[in-house]
């Protein structure tokens, strides 16, 4: 250590302040995040935050400026500055644009998340599912056994319908988010899958049909067993025609 490095006797190191903007950011996010301002809820005046928290602002804007690139806070024509509305599409959105950004995130490890997932998702789809959404499952079904070898975007985008169709029956909002999020990034890897094998649609047809039967019958183990099977059938091809990462 050389002598500008050093520390004189009794002194400590400084710890550097959070900007104003960013403090008045972090306390109006705790707010939300305690409920006391809730989606919808216009946001306090610039004025009036300027009192609150005895600040300019140009501080207040910046706050406002970083909540709102959040999400956070949202600005509605005629009714100035609000609580952000968050749907399930733009938690899925974020997820999907993390997933993208990723380059060294593998295939295997989404995979793992699937094998978690699914099943249990499956299980309380045979729970909750109504007769019209039984309906909507053999449907596609029926559909996916049409598809030929020259309709792989096709089946691909009936397969990702299939199974959050699932995530839908299950009436559990936190499984649509995921799968939606799982599902957008695994598109490419159904096309993959599809054209590595040319028995493979009427595998995932059988795999589909046995799925959709468990979920019909009510029976949450069958229903998830099937989806194990599936998924086990899935990891094997793409580890039988993709070649060892080096």
């Amino acid at each position: 250590m050389n002598g500008t490095d050093e520390m004189l006797p009794g002194t400590t190191p400084l710890v550097r302040q959070p900007r104003l903007s960013d403090q008045v950011a972090q306390q109006l996010r705790h707010q939300i995040d305690a409920g006391r301002m809730r989606p919808g809820d216009p946001l306090p005046s610039e004025r009036e935050l300027c009192e609150r928290f005895s600040v300019s602002r140009t501080v207040i804007r910046e706050a406002v400026k970083t909540l709102t690139a959040k999400g956070l806070v949202s600005s509605v024509p005629g009714s100035g500055l609000i609580v952000g509305t968050t749907t399930i599409e733009d938690v899925a959105e974020i997820f999907d644009l993390y997933f993208r950004g990723e380059p060294d995130l593998q295939y295997l490890d989404l995979h793992e998340v699937r094998y978690a997932l699914e099943p249990a998702m499956c299980a309380q789809a045979a729970r909750n599912i109504d007769d019209e959404q039984v309906d909507d499952l053999f449907a596609l079904c029926d559909e996916l056994e049409t598809f030929t070898p020259e309709d792989l975007v096709d089946a691909s985008r009936n397969d990702a319908v299939f199974h959050r169709n699932i995530a839908v029956a299950s009436r559990n909002s936190f499984f649509i988010i995921l799968l939606d999020a799982l599902g957008r990034s695994l598109l490419d890897t159904r096309v993959a899958t599809f054209s590595m094998d040319p028995t493979r649609l009427s595998t995932v047809s059988a795999a589909h049909r046995a799925i959709a039967e468990g979920i019909a019958s009510r029976d949450p183990e069958e229903a998830a067993d099937a989806m194990r099977a599936h998924l086990t059938e899935v990891l094997d091809t793409w580890k039988r025609w993709t070649p060892p990462a080096t």
